[in-house]
């Protein structure tokens, strides 16, 4: 079977951790700066007074005056997937990331160590952990098991036989597919709030209306293909780190900084010549929070 473990809110999870307290209290993730003001994932205590994902801020901070923004933190979050995803390489599974919070993985592999499919992912999930509240899913095609997961609840695993996938899809909602809101607006337009509804067009029609991404999500309404998971491939990975004594703000001395981890990197016995194929720098800001980018040489 194909399951997929998923960890709603994962980024704000993350950014959690160093302040555990804000997680009782109606919490949200701010938007990012360089985009449109809507939040990103909310704890418990505001989703109960209202305050959703996708909120505009304005909107938000009217529903919810006391609403706690929490500074994005691409560095934290990077490392605990990381740790979520080698927890699992160690207990057996060959991972396949879609995204921070999501994986899917075969069982196939290691049904007969565990004993069977429960049993199995059981184990994946005290691999993780149950502070990160995981849930999964499992089902013969990919689409379905992320279906699955996504309406489980936190540390259920739910299985979907293959002769259930179409009726355990149809009354589930349109939110599940990969569509932007407009497509989702569109359909909702015409009368459509499930996938089953979805389904039961022709796929002509539905390609004709919404193009590419129309055909996409009628291909997932019906199952999905089938298709092995490849998990991904291990990587050597190299890491420098550079403390200032107090904050720093000036642009020459950062691109020094910058420099001198270059080099150090290059000067690593391990690297044995080789060449890098990705970069990732991050850095520690003084209001909380991080900044992180990565870029992939050729």
């Amino acid at each position: 079977m194909i399951a997929c473990l998923l960890i709603p809110g994962f980024e704000l999870r993350a950014a959690l951790r160093s302040r555990p307290g804000l997680s009782l209290v109606p919490a949200a993730l701010a938007p990012d700066p360089s985009e449109e003001p809507l939040l990103g994932p909310v704890t418990a205590a505001a989703d109960v007074v209202g305050v959703k994902p996708g909120m505009r801020l304005g909107e938000a901070l009217a529903t919810c005056p006391s609403l706690v923004l929490v500074d994005r933190d691409p560095a934290s979050v990077e490392q605990a997937w990381e740790e979520v995803l080698r927890r699992l390489e160690d207990t057996g599974f060959a991972v396949d990331p879609v995204e921070h919070g999501v994986v899917v993985f075969e069982t196939h592999g290691v049904e007969r160590l565990y004993g069977g499919v429960r049993p199995a992912l059981e184990r994946a999930l005290a691999a993780v952990g149950s502070s990160w509240d995981p849930r999964i899913g499992a089902a013969g095609r990919r689409f379905t098991a992320l279906a699955a997961a996504s309406v489980a609840r936190p540390g259920q695993i739910l299985l979907v036989a293959q002769k259930e996938e179409e009726s355990f899809l149809e009354p589930l909602p349109l939110s599940l597919l990969p569509l932007t809101g407009e497509r989702y607006a569109e359909l909702e337009g015409l009368g459509l709030r499930s996938i089953g509804e979805l389904a039961e067009l022709p796929a002509g029609a539905v390609a004709e209306r919404l193009g590419a991404d129309g055909r996409k999500a009628w291909r997932l309404a019906r199952g999905g293909r089938s298709a092995k998971v490849r998990g991904r491939k291990p990587v050597a990975e190299l890491a420098e780190v550079l403390v200032f004594p107090e904050a720093v703000g000036n642009e020459l001395t950062l691109r020094r900084a910058l420099g001198s981890l270059l080099e150090r990197l290059l000067a690593r016995p391990e690297r044995a010549g080789r060449p890098f194929r990705k970069l990732a720098m991050s850095a520690r800001l003084v209001d909380g929070g991080s900044w992180r980018r990565a870029v992939t040489l050729r």
